[in-house]
This record gives C-alpha cells, sequence and structure tokens, in this order.
C-alpha cells in the first residue's frame, strides 16, 4: 500500500507513526486510536507531551464501532481538560497522574453504558511526558517496548486464558485450548473497572509499541523486531506491521502505532 507522507516532527518531540485496518475478515474497523502531541519551544522549558490510545470494539459492527470512537474521545478530553490545560499553564495536574488516568477511565466507561448499551472496549493508553510513561488498560490490547533484541510486554491482558496461567500454571498447550478473545474486563461491562496502570522509561534505545490483538495475535514477535528495526521512520514500520497481520490472514482488525524519542 503507498505510504503517506511523513509528518514533520522536531527533535525536541516524541517520534510517532500508526496504522489501522479492518483486516480481511471483518466487514468493518472497530478499532480506533486517538494521539495527542504538544511541542513546545520557548523562553521556558515544557517538556514534550504525548496521549496516544488505542481501542479495540466488541459488541457487534455499530455497537464496538460507537465504543471505540466514544473511549478514546472521551479518554482525550477529560485528560485535556485535568492534565494538558494545567501542563501548558506551567503547573502541576489536577490530581496524581495515575489517578487523572483511572478516572478518564471511569468518565469513558460511564459514558459508553449510557451511549451504547450492549457495546464495549478494550483500551490502552499511554501517556508520555518527557521520558516518563504511565500506562492505563483494560483487555487485551498491549503495550509493548520493542528494544532491539526483544519485546518486553508491559500490559498483562485481562482475558480468561491469561488469569487461567496466573492462578492455575496452565501450560502453553494447554492455555491454546482455552478461546483467547473471552475478556473479564472491558470498558462497557458493568462489572467494577480496575484498570491496570504502570509506569516506565522511555530510553532513545527503544520504541514504545501499543496495539490491538489483530497485530499481536498474527504476528510473532521475531517478525515484529525485524520489521520496526528494519523500517525507515515508525510511520513505515506501522504500515508495514499491519501488512504483515494481514498476511498472516488479517482475521481481526488491526491497530498499532509506535512511539520513540
Amino acid at each position: 500500500m503507498p505510504l503517506p507522507p511523513m509528518p514533520a516532527q522536531p527533535a525536541a518531540g516524541l517520534r510517532f507513526g500508526w496504522a489501522t485496518d479492518p483486516g480481511l475478515v471483518r466487514p468493518s474497523n472497530e478499532d480506533a486510536l486517538l494521539i495527542v502531541h504538544t511541542v513546545y519551544q520557548g523562553s521556558r522549558e515544557l517538556l514534550p507531551l504525548g496521549l496516544f490510545l488505542v481501542a479495540d470494539g466488541m459488541g457487534g459492527h455499530r455497537g464496538g464501532e460507537q465504543a471505540s470512537d466514544l473511549a478514546v474521545r472521551e479518554i482525550a478530553r477529560y485528560l485535556t481538560t485535568h492534565l494538558l490545560v494545567p501542563h501548558l499553564a506551567h503547573r502541576g495536574p489536577d490530581h496524581p497522574i495515575k489517578e487523572l488516568l483511572e478516572e478518564a477511565l471511569q468518565a469513558a466507561n460511564a459514558q459508553i453504558l449510557q451511549a451504547v448499551p450492549g457495546g464495549g472496549t478494550t483500551v490502552v493508553g499511554a501517556l508520555v511526558i518527557g521520558e516518563s510513561v504511565h500506562l492505563i488498560h483494560v483487555g487485551d490490547s498491549r503495550a509493548y517496548l520493542v528494544w532491539p533484541d526483544r519485546l518486553e510486554q508491559l500490559t498483562e491482558d485481562h482475558s480468561l486464558v491469561q488469569r487461567m496461567i496466573a492462578l492455575k500454571g496452565l501450560s502453553e498447550e494447554e492455555a491454546a485450548e482455552v478461546p483467547r478473545n473471552v475478556l473479564y474486563q472491558a470498558l462497557g461491562h458493568p462489572s467494577r473497572l480496575n484498570p491496570g496502570y504502570r509506569r516506565v522509561s522511555l530510553p532513545r534505545d527503544a520504541w514504545l509499541m501499543l496495539c490491538t490483538d489483530g497485530l499481536w495475535g498474527e504476528v510473532s514477535e521475531d517478525r515484529i523486531l525485524q520489521v520496526v528495526w528494519g523500517s525507515a521512520s515508525p510511520q513505515e514500520a506501522c504500515h508495514r506491521l499491519v501488512q504483515e497481520a494481514k498476511d498472516a490472514g488479517g482475521h481481526d482488525n488491526i491497530s498499532v502505532i509506535l512511539v520513540g524519542r
């Protein structure tokens, strides 16, 4: 597929790319992604800030699309009000960042329960401030650090198979018999929301990758490494990763974001 032109990104900012595709089996794309990136140059230092969100909708064509779209927009709206605006005013956020991220997901969850009954979505988000990365997620959309020699998974799936592995110590062979897509937590579920949170550093010799299971479920870790480190830009890498997932069958919608410093 033809690649869009790479946007100019100042050296002081973050480097990133993104891609999303319905795949080869699903009739529509129920994934959604959203990126907010600020770069400031002036008389006072202001760290580059980026908000990166990927969501994988569930609940049928219309319900899944609406839920994922509403999730990323409501999370971004909440964090813009309570974090980005204070950041631009050279003051701290309204609350601790972990608390803000959890509140943003709770706000999105309430919106989905009201506006999209029967719909739901996973979400994985990264708030990057300088070299600090604050991760928040529910469901099985994942965050990784892509090192030159390995992938480091940063999130733990909120799935039945992952819980059975943790509680019962299932082998890989036993885990393969359990349906992978059965989730015990996602936005739009009436049960109590308990998002996963983690803070990590983003080194200059690694990429942060956010993706849906349409990517990590189709493309091997070795192949992801080869594509990411063999591409001229994060945008090229994202488009190539989507194509790899389609070449492997494209059984689900595919979305990916890469972020570097």
